[in-house]
């Protein structure tokens, strides 16, 4: 029987560790956030009055198997025409199903049967709400984008992330977390992207209470308002105020000290610096594995036209992380 690989986070991170192991024979599930409020999804929250969908529809492309030309559709972004530039067609597609069928949970199973998605994708949580970040002197930003985008300084660093209001886990996603042999938490946005997810009540409880093997991918490239100067220790420690630090099995890191030398001179306007190992002087349960590899694709990432949105240029490789993290469940 195929292992259940549970991916919890959302965005490009989460697409890409999809994308490595969508070929590999496991029984895959994507568990992810739905609190992005910024771009094309302002839009769908604030005009169609749906929970964003950008994070959803990686994901669908990541495990369709379907042709490239219906995969290409849902990530092409409009870079022409008023009121449509910038938004994806598989953002307004999934948009036009929901108001077809009824309900948002039913259009995203018919676009995963349309899509032929191999595996499940679950939101973490059905939930309205806004995420809210309390910084280290007392200052409070409300909404994912304002937290990802910031206007304040974004050397501050996070003390407390939570939502507003609270925030339930969706049912099916605490059942796939139960029954999983596999979790992978990461790479992606720190805060936004995975420790969004874990403050969604009852989550880490189900993570805690799962017998699944834990892995926490750590990220490539620092992040100017929400992980501003980290090293590897940082993720730790901050993963650490959420969910127990012994219940990691297992810590990938990148060892690789060659990266697309055109992107670091763009991330070093940004603030944004390659993740130093400094794990050796934090003390992890002997239990946790650290595995240390080679994980950077090489080729830069470049932004679509009509996308306004500052996204990662430095990204893992497919086919290395892939390699690893099959290593890691094997």
């Amino acid at each position: 029987m195929a292992k259940k690989v549970v991916v919890i986070g959302g965005g490009t991170g989460t697409f890409t560790v999809l994308s490595s192991l969508a070929n590999k024979g496991y029984d895959l599930s994507a568990l992810l956030t739905m609190v992005d409020d910024g771009g094309s999804n302002r839009i769908l929250r604030d005009e169609f009055g749906l929970l964003p969908t950008s994070g959803i529809r990686l994901a669908m492309v990541a495990l369709s198997s379907e042709p490239s030309l219906l995969r290409e559709l849902f990530t092409y972004r409009f870079s022409k025409g008023q009121g449509i530039s910038g938004m994806t067609f598989g953002n307004l597609f999934l948009a036009a199903v929901a108001d077809i069928v009824g309900s948002q949970e039913k259009a995203i199973e018919a676009t995963n049967h349309l899509l032929s998605v191999k595996g499940k994708i679950i939101p973490i949580s059905y939930g309205d709400v806004k995420l809210v970040a309390e910084y280290e002197n007392g200052l409070e930003v409300i909404g994912e984008h304002e937290i990802d985008e910031p206007k304040h300084d974004g050397k501050l660093r996070i003390k407390k992330l939570s939502t507003r209001p609270i925030a339930h886990i969706n049912p099916h996603a605490k059942e796939a977390i139960l029954s999983a042999d596999v979790i992978i938490l990461g790479p992606g946005d720190f805060y936004t992207n995975t420790i969004a997810n874990l403050i969604i009540e009852d989550v880490v409880p189900a993570i805690v209470k799962s017998k699944a093997k834990l892995i926490f991918v750590t990220n490539l490239m620092t992040k100017y308002g929400e992980a501003y100067n980290y090293k590897v220790s940082d993720y730790i420690r901050d993963l650490g105020k959420y969910i127990p630090i012994e219940r990691l099995n297992a810590i990938l890191i990148n060892n690789d000290a060659v990266y697309p030398e055109n992107a670091l001179k763009k991330y070093k306007k940004e603030h944004s610096v390659p993740v130093k190992d400094d794990l050796d002087s934090l003390k992890v349960n002997r239990k946790t594995s650290i595995v240390r590899a080679s994980l950077v694709l090489k080729k830069e990432y470049r932004a679509q036209k009509g996308d306004v949105l500052k996204r990662s240029m430095i990204r893992h490789s497919q086919k290395k992380l892939g390699e690893e993290l099959q290593k890691i469940i094997e």
